[in-house]
């Protein structure tokens, strides 16, 4: 090991390193958004869990099939699941859902239907900071004190990213000890400090190297071999460090399609079906990667900020 090298481990580790792995490790946290949305969603994460490649997921607390949620994790404590902040319902009347906060406490939180705004435009037009920042808190504290112990916070609908929002999410990941998912071509408004994420690092904030969504690739082009090649070809591309994939799984059924269409009914069965395949885990295997879930960033975040 050369001296630079040395210097560099000592006091500039690789974020792999401070998880306890070395340098030439590729880790990679594979979570399922939407978990709680709707129960072919709740069904096809729990079966992907069991499969072991998917080791975490993020609940969609208001969503109406988040007391399935509850019931499950009590019975499987040791599960990694974070929470997927929501504000917004894109499904409409077909299925709705409100915020955990009534319309007294939240009022520019809901529309003239008495739902949730349909998307992340109508949300900044007509909800006000305040109540933004009071459902965020209520949707974590509803998990909190249901008894659970929550991984990490990410985001329905890329909310976060927008106006001065990510600073409030900020001060919500400090405040519970809850990592946050966080794009590195991204540049941030931050109060006092420089919009880049070697900021937030020094901070003490933990988030994974790299993210990868591939949700509306491709268009109307959704067969299983195309995603999975796309899924492969980044397997393959990624280098040494902490990368972050998040899917969507969910079972293709009648009832989702009612809801959803098929286009989205099919990307969810086709991401269970690519990540509970055992040629997924054949390619892994071979690029010796290593699937970890939030809860190892979670306590590195918590050590990190107490220093």
């Amino acid at each position: 090991m050369s001296f630079v090298h040395r210097i560099k481990h000592k006091y500039f580790p690789t974020l792999a390193e401070q998880l306890g792995y070395s340098n030439k490790d590729i880790l990679v946290i594979v979570n399922i958004d939407d978990v709680g949305l709707h129960k072919d969603e709740t069904e096809a994460s729990f079966m992907a869990f069991n499969y072991g490649i998917v080791k975490t997921g993020s609940v969609m607390v208001p969503c109406p099939n988040f007391n399935r949620i509850l019931k499950w994790w009590k019975e499987n404590p040791e599960i990694d699941l974070g929470i997927h902040l929501t504000l917004t319902c894109e499904w409409g009347k077909k299925y709705p859902w409100t915020p955990v906060l009534s319309k007294a406490n939240v009022p520019t939180l809901y529309n003239p239907e008495g739902i949730m705004w349909a998307d992340v435009n109508e949300l900044l037009q007509h909800a006000n900071r305040k109540d933004i920042i009071m459902e965020l808190e209520a949707q974590i504290n509803k998990m909190l004190d249901a008894g659970l112990n929550p991984s990490h916070l990410d985001h329905h609908m890329d909310f976060y990213y927008h106006s001065d929002l990510f600073a409030d999410v900020m001060a919500l990941s400090r405040k519970y000890n809850l990592p946050m998912r966080v794009w590195r071509r991204k540049r941030y408004k931050l109060p006092f400090i420089k919009n880049n994420l070697s900021s937030l690092r020094r901070m003490g904030y933990v988030f994974p190297d790299t993210q990868m969504g591939l949700y509306n690739m491709g268009g109307q082009n959704q067969s299983i071999d195309f995603r999975k090649a796309k899924y492969y070809e980044h397997l393959r591309s990624l280098k040494p460090g902490v990368h972050n994939i998040k899917v969507h799984i969910a079972f293709h059924t009648e009832d989702l399609e009612n809801i959803m269409g098929n286009h989205h009914s099919s990307i969810r069965q086709i991401d269970y079906d690519v990540w509970s395949s055992d040629d997924t885990k054949k390619i892994a295997e071979e690029l010796g990667i290593i699937f970890i879930g939030f809860r190892p960033l979670q306590k590195l975040q918590e050590k990190l900020m107490r220093e």
